[in-house]
């Protein structure tokens, strides 16, 4: 009982956040540069819609009776959250209102909810797969942003562009990192040895 309030305090932090965003003083603020746009506001929208998801049972009720699997809901997030990453949608996010509200609305639902959603129904493998899908496109994506030799967003400078490519790099880093512990320390490994004995 003692951890609602701060359940709730992190809810309302992270709905505002998220609908601060529709905002023209904030939405400058997260848009100003691509690291804050792509590797600040989108996490936290998405972390805001796992979050809400993890919370509510109603909803994961319903996402029970909809993808008990888990699949559909690892093919739709990962599917949004590549078009959330495109320098063409990124410009445009920027100067559209209906797609800066389409970014609010989506990130969190089809990106964070579904994505929290495969990770809680899926087993080891599928989560091996979720890691290795996001260790594969942050690599690729980093290094198509550091190494190319001209503006792909016309909001954002190269020098932009390239500093975001070495922390998708990073990140494409930690993700290898994760995996490989996931797959010498995760569930599937302890259960290949309780087989083995």
């Amino acid at each position: 009982m003692a951890a609602e309030p701060w359940h709730d305090a992190a809810r309302t932090f992270l709905v505002a956040v998220s609908v601060a965003g529709l905002f023209p003083p904030v939405a400058a603020l997260f848009e100003a540069s691509m690291q804050m746009h792509m590797l600040v506001q989108m996490p936290l929208l998405a972390v805001c819609g796992g979050y809400l998801l993890y919370r509510s049972t109603r909803l994961r009720g319903w996402m029970a009776r909809v993808d008990p699997s888990g699949g559909i809901a690892l093919v739709f997030g990962s599917g949004w959250m590549i078009y959330w990453m495109l320098p063409l949608t990124l410009d445009l996010a920027t100067f559209e209102p209906a797609m800066r509200l389409l970014k609010i609305v989506t990130v969190p639902v089809c990106v964070g909810a579904a994505l929290t959603w495969a990770w809680l129904r899926l087993g080891p493998i599928g989560r091996g797969v979720m890691l290795l899908e996001g260790w594969a496109m942050f690599g690729r994506l980093g290094w198509v942003f550091l190494i190319s030799p001209e503006q792909l967003c016309s909001n954002y400078l190269i020098d932009d562009q390239q500093r975001t490519g070495s922390l998708l790099l990073g990140a494409a880093l930690v993700s290898a990192v994760g995996l490989a512990l996931w797959a010498l320390f995760g569930p599937f490994r302890k259960s290949h040895r309780t087989e083995l004995a």
